[in-house]
């Protein structure tokens, strides 16, 4: 029964998902703090009636919440779709630096676009060797102020003609489905893929991955 609940509540979330995409455009002014006070009630929303009920009656920015909404959900979802081949969510809601375990082991994971700074296309994603090259490019390319973090980390990545084909692709589930269920039976086989990372003069050993959406 409670699965059964579950899965309808997974349902309607992506069917919402589907429909925010009409509401928005891909292209939205920079977060700032003050906007994202103002639209906190993001993280408490759990359906696309809600939070338009909660946009119009505290009269914030309509595009910018539903964008932040857009992408909380989606990658909220898309930690889950891990958990529907094999790994583990963690039931922390406060732990801000791991979102799953695969084989006990923790992950980040970031549902994000294809970089705009990496308009040429310098990495080959068909192959190791390009996904490891993007993924040091990613930890190099974080922010280095207090929230700079070298941890274990899974890039579920985006790709498009455009914005607004990379923004629809965070909610193309079975795309997602297909490609989490492929990477769990090939860490199922193979284990976990370990990079070195060496920044301000030390190395690390980290678990990382691209997952590519295209």
């Amino acid at each position: 029964m409670e699965k059964n609940i579950r899965l309808r509540g997974q349902i309607e979330l992506e069917e919402d998902l589907h429909k925010t995409l009409t509401l928005i455009s891909s292209k939205w002014k920079m977060q700032n703090n003050r906007k994202d006070q103002q639209t906190g009630f993001i993280y408490r929303t759990q359906s696309l009636e809600e939070c338009l009920r909660q946009i119009e009656k505290t009269g914030v920015d309509k595009n910018y919440a539903l964008h932040r909404w857009y992408n909380f959900k989606t990658s909220v979802q898309c930690e889950y779709i891990f958990c529907e081949y094999g790994a583990i969510h963690e039931t922390n809601v406060y732990n801000h630096d791991v979102d799953i375990y695969i084989n006990h082991v923790p992950f980040d994971v970031k549902l994000t676009v294809y970089p705009a700074k990496l308009y040429s296309r310098p990495y080959d994603l068909s192959t190791r060797e390009g996904k490891d090259a993007m993924i040091r490019w990613y930890y190099a390319s974080q922010s280095q102020q207090s929230r700079k973090q070298l941890l274990n980390r899974l890039y579920v990545v985006c790709d498009g003609a455009d914005g607004e084909e990379k923004l629809a692709m965070k909610s193309n589930f079975s795309l997602m489905r297909e490609q989490i269920s492929a990477f769990m039976e090939q860490v199922k086989e193979d284990g976990l893929h370990e990079i070195t990372i060496t920044d301000q003069g030390k190395t690390y050993r980290l678990k990382s991955d691209i997952i590519y959406l295209h």
